[in-house]
């Protein structure tokens, strides 16, 4: 019951649905992100709820990444692999590699580097009007992009990726009596002493 979306349980799916037939419930707005990979001289669009991952091909390899947040320079990366995840997916793979937990209305995107080099290599929380790019310019290895979990691009170093908030947004049904910080204590145990 882990799922961080699933706020109906199955001893309360039939009252819930009664409330969704009465009308009593609201829409939630959550962000989608968009990824613009440019790949030997195409460009390729993938869209997210969660979020992008990006790591090396050869999964014995660190990835080497490039990152500007509008053109201006992050920092050079060497870590196993990068999140870029929108408020939704702060509490998927992002929270599990160190990111923050960003609340839904809060307007932006993470980034999350997955076991980083360097102690100083920290994650970032960026307006989700910004645009995020990333290249390669320090590796030979091919680079595996991930979608939500589910599409695999591989790409070769001179590609380069760009993230942005999309221009979509999806809509996710709740209920008056659910709340966020509720969820975050029951989910995740959050605020929740030590046992023993």
């Amino acid at each position: 019951d882990l799922g961080f979306l699933a706020k109906v349980t199955k001893a309360d799916l039939f009252s819930r649905l009664n409330q969704v037939a009465a009308g009593d419930f609201i829409m939630e707005k959550r962000i989608l992100a968009r990824a613009l990979i440019r790949k030997n001289g195409h460009t390729i669009q993938h869209i997210g709820l969660n979020d992008f991952v990006l790591r090396n091909g050869e999964s014995h390899r660190m990835l080497s990444a490039t990152v500007k947040v509008n053109d201006h320079l992050v920092g050079n990366y060497k870590a196993d692999g990068l999140i870029i995840s929108t408020p939704t997916g702060s509490t998927a793979y992002s929270l599990s590699a160190g990111g923050p937990i960003v609340t839904p209305t809060v307007d932006s995107l993470v980034i999350t580097p997955i076991s980083a080099h360097t102690l100083t290599s920290r994650p970032l929380v960026v307006p989700a009007d910004s645009r995020i790019v990333l290249v390669f310019p320090e590796t030979d290895d091919s680079i595996l992009f991930i979608a939500d979990g589910q599409i695999h691009e591989t790409l070769d170093p001179s590609c380069t990726v760009s993230i942005t908030k999309s221009d979509y947004e999806i809509n996710l049904i709740d209920f008056k009596d659910c709340d966020y910080f509720q969820t975050l204590r029951t989910k995740m145990g959050w605020g929740r002493r030590g046992e023993g």
